[in-house]
């Protein structure tokens, strides 16, 4: 996101395909502000920070330069492959790395007023919500589909997880102040907000694959 909201509206407007029409619909003006950096035309316009900077990473991960529609023409071992090793695996380092750096800044921060102190308990609800997930889904999903079988009960059960996965990243993102350290935050509060929000998109990103493209009834 940091990288996001530097770069100027122009910059993005050209770069990222489907960013003009969005910004359009926010009414940001990237064609005589060209040089004027994100985050300041988003404040200027008193719009949501996160809410445009969160469809602008859906565009850069879903549109025509970002490989996604790619997956649409693998195979569903080829995709499933990719959905463990990129997503399931990096869920599990990612969930471990942020409750053992949430233990440190708390430690550290116990008394400040913008600590979240649920923080904790919400990473270990969502790791253990999304490990019991993912394991159905590698034991027992998976290989059912790897056979070629559209087991559309499963799926139907994973979807409505999904939901739940959504609510709890949204959750996640409110109890962070849209991951959005206070400005005395120490390194490794800012570090772990990153981290954070990176977890947010690509949590994400592993549902929308799902969702929209491995999940799709074969025609």
């Amino acid at each position: 996101m940091m990288n996001l909201v530097q770069r100027s509206v122009q910059d993005l407007a050209v770069n990222v395909p489907g960013a003009s029409e969005l910004f359009e619909t926010y009414q940001i003006n990237y064609k005589t502000e060209k040089k004027q950096p994100l985050q300041d035309a988003v404040l200027n316009g008193k719009l949501k920070l996160f809410e445009v900077t969160e469809r602008l990473e859906f565009l850069l991960r879903t549109g025509p330069d970002s490989g996604y529609e790619r997956w649409r023409q693998v195979s569903a071992n080829e995709l499933i492959a990719h959905i463990i090793e990129n997503y399931h695996e990096k869920h599990r380092v990612q969930f471990s790395d942020a409750i053992r750096l949430t233990q440190k800044v708390a430690t550290a921060h116990d008394h400040h007023a913008n600590f979240p102190h649920e923080l904790e308990a919400q990473l270990t609800r969502m790791q253990f919500d999304l490990e019991e997930h993912m394991m159905k889904e590698e034991v027992i999903l998976f290989p059912m589909m790897e056979k070629g079988i559209y087991p559309s009960g499963p799926i139907s059960v994973m979807e409505a997880e999904h939901v739940d996965h959504a609510k709890s990243l949204e959750y996640l993102r409110e109890l962070t102040n849209e991951f959005a350290p206070p400005a005395d935050a120490s390194n490794s509060w800012a570090k772990l907000y990153t981290d954070l929000q990176a977890l947010y998109f690509d949590l994400k990103a592993h549902i929308h694959l799902e969702n929209d493209i491995l999940f799709q009834p074969p025609s």
